[in-house]
C-alpha cells in the first residue's frame, strides 16, 4: 500500500513520466492498437494510460482496487482533460465488472507482482479481451540508461531513493507467470525478461 499518495503522484508525473512514455511507445509498436477501449489494470494514478492517451485515440478504463489511488487517477483525468475518454473502475483484477469481449487493449505496469490468484486474474483479463485484442502486462523502469538518468532526478525528491526492484515488491519465480497463463486457458503467450523489465504478452483470436 502506498502511504503518501500525493508524493507518489508527484514523482510519477514529474520524475517517472519518461518511463511511461517509453512503455507506451513500446506497447503501440508491439500491438499496433491505436483505437478502441484500453483497460489499464492496477492503474494507480493512471500514468501508463495517460501516456497512451497522448499517442492514440483510445478510450480508457482505469481499474484499481484502491479507492485512494482511483481518486488520484480521477484527478489526473481532469488534469489532462480526458473526461470524455476515460473513467475509473473500482475492482480487483480477479473480478472485473465488464462484459465479455469488451476491451481491445489491456495494459498494466507495476501491479502484477502484487496479484493474488494469478490464474483467476489472467482468466478475467482474457475474458474481457476482444477477439483480436492484445494484453501487455509487466513492470520495469525502462532501459538501463533511462533508469540511471531518473535515479539522478529522483534524488531531488528523496536522496535515499534507489531505483530498481524495491524490497516491498514481491518477486515471482521463473515459470510462475507461464504456469498461471496456461492454467487460465491462454494458449499463446510470451513472458519476456529483459533489461527493461519483465513483460507478459498475449492476445485473443
Amino acid at each position: 500500500m502506498i502511504k503518501d499518495v500525493q508524493s507518489y503522484d508527484r514523482v510519477a508525473l514529474e520524475v517517472n513520466a519518461p518511463v511511461y512514455t517509453y512503455y507506451a511507445g513500446k506497447i503501440l509498436e508491439k500491438t499496433g492498437i491505436h483505437k478502441g477501449v484500453c483497460l489499464d489494470v492496477g492503474c494507480g494514478g493512471g500514468y501508463l494510460g495517460l501516456a497512451l492517451a497522448a499517442m492514440t485515440e483510445l478510450e480508457f478504463l482505469f481499474l484499481d482496487q484502491s479507492v485512494e489511488m482511483l481518486g488520484c487517477a480521477a484527478n489526473n483525468i481532469k488534469r489532462f482533460s480526458l473526461e470524455s475518454r476515460a473513467r475509473t473502475v473500482n475492482a480487483p483484477v480477479q473480478n472485473i465488472p465488464l462484459p465479455d469481449n469488451s476491451v481491445d487493449l489491456i495494459v498494466s505496469r507495476g501491479s502484477v507482482p502484487f496479484w493474488d490468484e494469478l490464474t483467476a486474474a489472467f482468466s478475467e483479463l482474457y475474458r474481457v479481451l476482444n477477439p483480436g485484442g492484445r494484453a501487455y502486462i509487466g513492470g520495469g523502469m525502462g532501459p538501463p540508461e533511462l533508469k540511471a538518468e531518473l535515479q539522478e532526478k529522483a534524488r531531488k525528491f528523496d536522496p535515499t531513493r534507489e531505483y530498481g526492484h524495491p524490497p516491498s515488491i514481491p518477486r515471482r519465480d521463473s515459470g510462475v507467470y507461464e504456469g498461471a497463463l496456461a492454467s487460465a486457458g491462454i494458449k499463446v503467450f510470451s513472458v519476456n525478461r529483459g533489461d527493461d523489465g519483465t513483460w507478459i504478452e498475449f492476445g485473443k483470436e
